[in-house]
């Protein structure tokens, strides 16, 4: 029923926050018929012995009814860009594309110069690179990090304004220009209307690109973060300040949002709420919650086929069958209920 494109299963060194095997089990369960997993790994997956890896994990996971997609990730080292479209080029489809960072996040793939952006881009070119590039754009000259304060967890969203998400997408639109890179841009996450502005403008233009939103930037607002909880909603890019999620809500309404996403990012309870203070939030248990969420809110059957399922096949080009299942609640097998207080809203029962 659905595909989700942003995800992140941790093997390798974080294994003991999520594995391959269980997020295809609960792909299976929920009804996710492909899940697209992320390489800001540790290690990072950069090289096609990391991605042999993972597809040996995948395989052995034995779970036939979920496709398994994964995103190599780019460094400012243009032999490691080259490698990258060779490997692509090699094990498509279950390689679906690129990701660069373009900005730190989690994981050390930050690309966060100018110079070593406009490298990849030139790279990429140069190779005749046409797939997809997936990119999370966060400038990191407009990132206030010095306002972060863990015993006030609505700080995160003051560090990472709405500004760096803006300038990086223009970054990213100028740098594809200037390189004429023939690839499909394409930009994770995407939190504020004026960045999807500038992609809706792209598009008029002719660019091939296209964006996604996460349902966490559809449904909260900053203000979650004032609460008992509010550290667990502590992602990037991080929620923003009350309206803007009505109006994410309405740019995907109105297809000018091409794909729903998840990012998935599962922690444990303890780097979620001391120490390290990650950035994550778990989705893929809450599917058919969104699902719900979105015919709630005027969705037609066909606007949320397109959004959750067939942009992404289209975009991606993969060939997927969209399974009609009846779901098994894997909400349980997270630590924290994320979306507890929308399931008592719509008063949605499992």
């Amino acid at each position: 029923m659905y595909i989700d494109i942003h995800g992140h299963a941790r093997d390798f060194n974080q294994r003991k926050k999520e594995t391959i095997a269980h997020v295809l089990e609960v792909c299976r369960d929920m009804g996710i018929d492909a899940f697209f997993d992320m390489p800001n790994t540790d290690p990072p997956v950069m090289w096609e012995r990391d991605v042999l890896e993972r597809l040996r994990l995948a395989k052995e996971a034995n779970v036939p009814e979920v496709f398994y997609g994964i995103y190599i990730g780019l460094t400012s080292n243009p032999e490691q860009i080259k490698e990258a479209v060779r490997v692509k080029r090699k094990h498509f489809p279950h390689v679906v594309g690129m990701k660069l960072y373009a900005g730190h996040s989690v994981g050390k793939l930050g690309v966060i110069g100018l110079d070593g952006q406009d490298l990849v881009y030139t790279v990429l070119a140069e190779e005749n690179y046409l797939g997809v590039l997936s990119v999370h754009a966060e400038q990191e000259g407009s990132l206030k990090l010095e306002l972060w304060n863990p015993s006030e967890p609505i700080t995160h969203c003051f560090a990472r304004p709405a500004e760096s998400e803006v300038e990086s997408v223009k970054d990213q639109l100028y740098l594809a220009r200037r390189t004429n890179f023939r690839g499909k841009l394409h930009f994770a996450h995407l939190s504020v209307p004026e960045a999807v502005d500038l992609v809706v403008a792209a598009k008029k233009e002719g660019k091939d690109v296209s964006c996604e939103v996460c349902p966490h930037h559809l449904i909260f607002d900053w203000n979650i973060m004032r609460g008992e909880k509010g550290i667990w909603f502590k992602v990037n890019p991080p929620l923003r300040e009350v309206g803007v999620s009505t109006k994410m809500l309405e740019y995907l309404r109105g297809g000018l949002i091409d794909i729903v996403a998840t990012d998935h990012a599962p922690h444990t309870e303890e780097d979620k709420t001391c120490g390290k203070f990650m950035s994550g939030i778990v989705g893929l248990p809450y599917w058919p919650l969104f699902e719900e969420y979105l015919r709630r809110s005027d969705f037609t059957e066909a606007q949320i086929r397109r959004v959750m399922f067939e942009n992404a096949a289209k975009r991606f080009g993969i060939d997927v069958e969209r399974r009609v299942v009846k779901v098994k609640d894997r909400r349980g097998d997270y630590p924290f209920n994320f979306y507890s207080g929308l399931e008592q809203q719509l008063g949605f029962k499992w």
